[in-house]
């Protein structure tokens, strides 16, 4: 396979209130391979890579959080497709990070990785959407 992604980690905190979930994405961004830093565009194809999306889930009852997301290539093509198994959690921040590659051998050009964040309670449940746009040389 061209590229390589995984489910995603979670963590929690506290949040507010509203009549469906309150739910903010914060940030999306590719971090070098340690996911301490942001990485530096174009990217190389070949070396590892992390995203992490940021996002924040208002309220002050459980809700049940699902994820999704998809890594396309330059020509349209999915590559992979993400989807971890959905959790119950308190209302807080949270986060998602796993690995990306592109190989070597692919095209260069211009990557995208889309990811999807559903927050239900019993009120309804929101959805929030994030684009990524990765340039690999």
């Amino acid at each position: 396979m061209a590229a390589a992604l995984v489910g995603g980690t979670c963590l929690a905190s506290a949040g507010a209130a509203s009549a469906a979930p309150p739910l903010t994405i914060t940030a999306f961004r590719v971090m070098d391979a340690s996911g301490r830093k942001p990485a530096t565009q174009p990217l190389t194809r070949g070396v590892a890579y992390r995203y992490r999306l940021d996002y924040r889930v208002g309220g002050r009852v459980v809700v049940q959080l699902r994820r999704s997301g998809a890594f396309w290539s330059p020509y349209g093509d999915k590559l992979v497709s993400i989807r971890p198994r959905p959790q119950t959690a308190d209302p807080g921040r949270y986060f998602a990070s796993d690995p990306i590659r592109v190989a070597r051998s692919e095209s260069p050009g211009e990557y995208r990785l889309t990811y999807q964040v559903t927050a239900t309670d019993r009120a309804g449940s929101t959805t929030r959407t994030a684009e990524l746009r990765m340039r690999f040389r």
